[in-house]
């Protein structure tokens, strides 16, 4: 029998194009190029369907990958999962953490319980006409239980968080729908409230709550994306952009067949000023404290992955806010999202991706949030 064993490295990236500290850290001997398994990388940029600078960013980091590896970039979309989220507003530090798996045969002594474990996939090609409806929910769940495969996951409770990486429309991909016949959910290719951003990624997200068993599969369609916020995933966070074909899909969960120093857990805002599910997620992790972590604690926290959309109103605990009104709102979203997180952790490296005015990522006005820590010996 062999055991998983993923570990995870953050480190900065002082521009979309600026690979030094990942190219360093290859060149170390600290990790080997070839168990990288996936990068998750935070960008400065618009974070709209055609924000370059998270293009440039992509293309840099598989640059750097297929350099260590000694192999065409082409290879790399094989092995590897990237994702890199647009928008760093606020607090948030443009960074990439570089996630490694590799099989042994032993399980290390003094680690007890469960412990983190990677899985990936990708869908078969989403076209442009299945971006915010059934065909894309269908995809996406068959690419989830295909990582859950993967990740040698049998128990959905064990996912801790999904993340999608998938496309969104263009004006290229829509003239090439309508030239086959197709329509489009919408020809709004931004991220406002009924940009197809907003819909791809709701799409994904119910493709991880079909394939989770949050959501039965027959509940959900084309009708009710974007419209039943009652239907949502408790670990999705999903983003998208013009430059994807298909949804890449990177799934961390917990098994007690992992050989890993790491955990993760999970947790869910209740609303846009909530701090307390950032705490649980930390607090199923691993980490057990109180009102706030010692230093101490806050170096074993390794990533905090979270999803931040704006409201469904303006109203915040019976007070007026303005975001929703705000022409750079999804940037806003972003902003109080890392904010809140840096306040608890105190890192600034924190994958915050958001944007979108309500989600199917989460319950009404809630936010999932996903933490991995260091796992203490025995």
């Amino acid at each position: 029998m062999t055991y998983l064993k993923p570990a995870m490295t953050v480190v900065p990236m002082l521009a979309p194009n600026d690979v030094s500290a990942f190219r360093a850290l290859l060149a170390s001997g600290t990790i080997d190029p070839a168990s990288v398994v996936a990068l998750v990388a935070k960008s400065e940029g618009s974070g709209l369907h055609n924000d370059y600078g998270r293009v440039f960013a992509d293309q840099s980091l598989r640059v750097a990958l297929a350099d260590a590896r000694g192999c065409p970039v082409e290879d790399i979309a094989d092995s590897v999962t990237i994702a890199v989220s647009g928008g760093t507003p606020g607090v948030i530090s443009p960074h990439v953490t570089v996630i490694t798996q590799v099989e042994v045969d032993e399980l290390p002594t003094g680690l007890d319980g469960t412990g983190l474990v990677v899985g990936r996939s990708h869908t078969t090609e989403i076209l442009p006409e299945d971006i915010g409806r059934t065909a894309q929910v269908a995809k996406v769940a068959a690419a989830v239980r295909a990582a859950m495969a993967s990740a040698r996951i049998t128990d959905p409770a064990d996912v801790h968080m999904v993340l999608v990486k998938g496309p969104a429309l263009s004006n290229a991909s829509v003239a090439d729908a309508t030239q086959r016949g197709q329509t489009v959910v919408t020809r709004d290719y931004g991220i406002g409230p009924m940009g197809s951003m907003c819909w791809s990624n709701d799409g994904a997200a119910l493709g991880v709550a079909v394939a989770l068993g949050e959501v039965a599969s027959e509940a959900v369609t084309d009708d009710k994306i974007r419209n039943d916020w009652s239907l949502f995933s408790a670990v999705a966070a999903t983003s998208s952009g013009g430059e994807k074909r298909v949804g890449e899909v990177l799934l961390l969960g917990n098994s007690a067949s992992s050989a890993s120093e790491l955990r993760v857990g999970h947790g869910i805002t209740r609303d846009f000023a909530d701090v307390e599910g950032i705490k649980t997620a930390i607090r199923t992790a691993g980490i057990d404290f109180d009102c706030c972590m010692s230093d101490e604690d806050r170096r074993r926290v390794v990533q905090v992955f979270a999803k931040f959309v704006l409201p469904g109103s303006n109203i915040l605990r019976g007070r007026h806010i303005t975001a929703l009104d705000d022409h750079e709102a999804h940037h806003v979203a972003k902003a109080v999202g890392g904010a809140l997180v840096v306040s608890i952790t105190g890192e600034p490296m924190s994958f915050i991706s958001g944007g979108e005015r309500n989600s199917h990522m989460g319950p009404p006005d809630g936010n999932p949030v996903a933490a991995v820590v260091r796992r203490v010996r025995s």
